[in-house]
């Protein structure tokens, strides 16, 4: 099983030459399971829904963090793609604060060869300091609760958490349940453009029952020659898992 998270950049730069660079990507890598963040949705587009379609897989998707944007009234919020059977999603309102809120989390249960497995797509605060590293580990310890309220299936965290691994939320983190993370086999990665030592997205497995993390690999890193675009300000993250008794 394939599972990629990419942070999508909103509406910045050329969003469609943008986004047919990820379809573009996207069909090469054959992902099961696509986590996305910053997904621009207004009137007219929901870049969520119009990558699923392009891509012919199923959607869930919650908007976030409305406001206005190049004069226009959008959201900015999270999406998870997937080619596997939907079992339910549900949505959380993270911990706020004033100067960055309307965070959410976003989960969907699917049904694996290997059995019930829960995918959480996330976006943490990108507040500087002490105050964001408090708001961070508040956002992640509701995530971890809510994420494993009733459930008794592993569990995969992915998505931007604006943390590299020494921060204290994902410190704390990886004490909870036999974590294992992509920042292990990424050694010296970076996941913002141009941005050395900042490998701030991750992808989290909670549980080993069922999944191995096997092997991880930045995507998305390149420059499109035809249109002169990224897909995005920061690299997406493709894992792979593989069954296990």
């Amino acid at each position: 099983m394939r599972v990629l998270t990419l942070n999508i950049w909103k509406d910045e730069g050329d969003l469609a030459a943008r986004l047919e660079i990820i379809v573009a990507e996207c069909r090469l890598l054959q992902p099961d399971i696509i986590c996305l963040q910053e997904v621009y949705a207004d009137a007219t587009l929901d870049a969520g829904k119009w990558l699923a379609d392009a891509l012919g897989l199923t959607r869930v998707g919650v908007p976030a963090r409305s406001k206005q944007r190049s004069g226009v009234l959008s959201s900015s919020g999270l999406a998870i793609l997937s080619r596997l059977p939907l079992l339910a999603e549900e949505s959380l309102d993270l911990p706020t604060s004033a100067a960055d809120g309307g965070r959410k989390a976003l989960y969907s249960d699917f049904e694996t060869a290997n059995g019930p497995l829960r995918i959480v797509s996330l976006h943490l605060s990108h507040l500087k300091a002490e105050e964001g590293d408090m708001l961070r580990s508040q956002q992640l310890a509701a995530i971890w609760s809510w994420a494993n309220q009733g459930w008794d299936y592993p569990i995969i965290l992915a998505g931007d958490f604006n943390a590299t691994r020494k921060a204290a939320c994902l410190d704390w983190l990886y004490q909870q349940d036999r974590i294992t993370g992509t920042d292990s086999l990424l050694p010296q990665a970076t996941s913002l453009r141009q941005r050395p030592n900042a490998l701030i997205d991750h992808i989290l497995l909670a549980g080993r029952r069922g999944w191995r993390l096997s092997g991880a690999e930045l995507c998305f890193t390149g420059i499109d020659a035809a249109s002169g675009c990224f897909a995005s300000d920061h690299l997406g993250i493709l894992v792979s898992f593989d069954p296990i008794d």
